[in-house]
């Protein structure tokens, strides 16, 4: 009997288009609908303005940082928000070269 190895962790993206994943599409018409309903707080003058503000911020949040391109900019935002800050420690590279120094002997 053959023995197969099934993944426990599948991560897959629907592509819609060269660039366009179904999460971006989802986020892109949440963005759309959160600018309608803005739309009629914001005054008469400002709206294409507002529109336009909110175009680019959608273009912002889908795009793939350099720091992290497997991530999206919204899912970096995300983690950097919700990070522990008291469960990192700061590095002190004197006292590691000294270990190493002293490991060399």
């Amino acid at each position: 009997m053959a023995n197969y190895r099934i993944p426990k962790n599948v991560t897959t993206e629907l592509k819609i288009n060269k660039a366009l994943y179904l999460t971006d599409l989802i986020l892109l018409i949440g963005l759309l609908l959160m600018a309608f309903v803005l739309g009629n707080v914001v005054h008469s003058s400002f709206t294409w303005l507002f529109y336009g503000f909110m175009a680019v911020v959608a273009g912002l949040l889908i795009i793939r940082p350099a720091t992290n391109p497997k991530k999206r900019m919204y899912e970096a935002i995300y983690l950097s928000i919700r990070r522990r800050k008291d469960t990192y420690i700061p590095v002190d590279y004197e006292t590691e070269e000294i270990q190493e120094n002293e490991g060399d002997q």
